[in-house]
């Protein structure tokens, strides 16, 4: 991945700490007693998807703008500010995690039944059967996407779960990409990318992937981050 990639782990890291330094800050004091008094709250309450979801991003959006009126984040950039709305994103799901993320038995049963079809399919599925062109046919290469995907389960914040998708959507169009310049094909467009990203996600067949839908919280901030995606080849 390029070093100044967003969703690299550095970056990641830097905007956590940033925000766990900011929140140590004194005058952060009434930050930190609301954040806690959020997830203390929450997880008092039975769990419900959509509820908690709708009740997430009402919290969040409110104090991201009340970073932006306070006197921690005076003369911050844009992207230093979304970058406090991120590190606030991380702490609560982390700490609401166990409540929000298949905390609902039919939820869990539902992805059980499609991890059992997924696993079924896996044992036939062969690249032509999507119609992925010979030219773009690399089961050993695709493993380094597999390896993204796999991560998906070892992160509970949102948008390091989103990173995992988006670099191995990015593995995937680098070596469609690469193909295509070795064969002197045309530059592949979504119906070389689509078929191999299903091919990728069936092979991986990630555990809980409904619930992992539903438990992503802030829509908004994580679509727009998906502009990436057109700078993925």
């Amino acid at each position: 991945m390029e070093n100044n990639d967003m969703f690299s782990s550095s970056t990641v890291q830097l905007t956590w700490q940033d925000f766990l330094e900011r929140m140590r800050h004194p005058s952060a004091a009434e930050f930190v007693k609301a954040i806690k008094s959020f997830i203390v709250s929450s997880s008092n309450n039975p769990p419900d998807p959509e509820r908690d979801s709708a009740a997430v991003q009402q919290f969040l959006s409110n104090m991201e703008a009340a970073f932006r009126a306070h006197p921690l984040w005076a003369g911050c950039s844009e992207e230093e500010l979304d970058s406090a709305g991120e590190g606030l994103e991380k702490y609560v799901m982390t700490k609401l995690y166990s409540h929000v993320f298949a905390s609902v038995a039919e939820d869990v049963k539902a992805d059980e039944q499609l991890f059992e079809k997924m696993a079924l399919v896996q044992q036939f599925i062969r690249p032509e059967n999507l119609d992925i062109k010979s030219t773009f046919q690399n089961e050993s290469s695709w493993l380094l996407a597999q390896k993204e995907l796999q991560k998906i389960n070892l992160h509970k914040a949102p948008r390091e779960k989103l990173a995992c998708i988006l670099n191995c959507c990015k593995v995937i169009a680098n070596l469609l990409h690469n193909a295509a310049v070795t064969a002197n094909e045309n530059t592949p467009g979504a119906d070389e990318f689509l078929p191999v990203l299903i091919y990728v996600t069936l092979k991986v067949s990630p555990a809980l992937l409904l619930c992992l839908v539903s438990a992503v919280p802030c829509p908004s901030r994580l679509i727009n981050s998906t502009f990436l995606l057109h700078r993925l080849t």
